[in-house]
């Protein structure tokens, strides 16, 4: 993977271009950068342990979500017929 990077002060001073007074265009950017930091050093919800999933329950997760996917695209389908019917 490759790094990232983030330019705080590109950032900061396109935030004071665009209106923003030192203080908030700080404290814009220093969230900015804490939830980067966050998301790519941490990502404490890819844990080893969670990975180890069964082929069985992970199949099973998939033809759940196909399952849902078509009869989304049914419910679609039949308010469209339904829809266009009336013209």
């Amino acid at each position: 993977m490759a790094a990232s990077t983030f330019d705080t002060l590109r950032v900061a001073k396109l935030l004071k271009g665009a209106g923003f007074d030192d203080d908030q265009a700080a404290a814009i950017v220093y969230a900015i950068q804490d939830a980067l930091h966050e998301h790519v050093a941490a990502k404490p919800y890819l844990e080893p342990s969670d990975m180890q999933t069964a082929p069985s329950e992970f199949r099973a997760d998939i033809y759940r979500a196909l399952w849902i996917q078509g009869g989304a695209l049914v419910m679609i389908m039949v308010a469209l017929f339904t829809l266009f019917r009336a013209f």
